[in-house]
């Protein structure tokens, strides 16, 4: 029989090879998003940037961007002229992006794009203060792209 102190340890080296390894709540990928399509010449782009180890909330606003674009915009989502993109700035070639866009941590950007040049471009980080709310959250997102689009 296992000693009640020889489990802690066996519990607490689990533990720390999941951590290790990434497969830790705060390291979540979170859901499939749209990804996969190529960035439009013209129509808006959705960046949300994150760090390798997320916490919560960001994986929580990641399934609150994606709720909101798929339920107001399927049809740009469809045609392509909307993007969503989740970004780890800890991933090779992407630490570029905190200095085209200006910010210092995780964020959410919505950029316009015409003829393959960005024309403008906003850092929606009042986001932060809304995540506990999603409705709220969501309807925030829904008129920040509508802005855009």
């Amino acid at each position: 029989m296992i000693k009640h102190t020889t489990f802690k340890f066996l519990f607490l080296g689990v533990l720390i090879a999941l951590w290790i390894s990434g497969a830790h709540p705060g390291s979540s990928p979170g859901p499939a998003v749209l990804q996969a399509a190529p960035l439009p010449d013209n129509g808006v782009i959705v960046y949300q940037f994150h760090r390798r180890f997320r916490c919560q909330e960001c994986v929580k606003l990641e399934m609150m961007i994606n709720e909101a674009l798929k339920t107001h915009f399927p049809e740009e989502l469809k045609a392509g002229s909307l993007i969503f993109r989740v970004v780890d700035l800890d991933e090779d070639g992407n630490g570029h992006y905190e200095k085209v866009y200006d910010f210092f941590y995780n964020t959410v950007i919505v950029v316009d794009m015409n003829k393959g040049k960005e024309l403008r471009f906003k850092n929606l980080e009042k986001i932060w203060s809304l995540v506990d709310d999603k409705g709220v959250a969501i309807e925030f997102i829904r008129s920040e792209v509508a802005a855009y689009l």
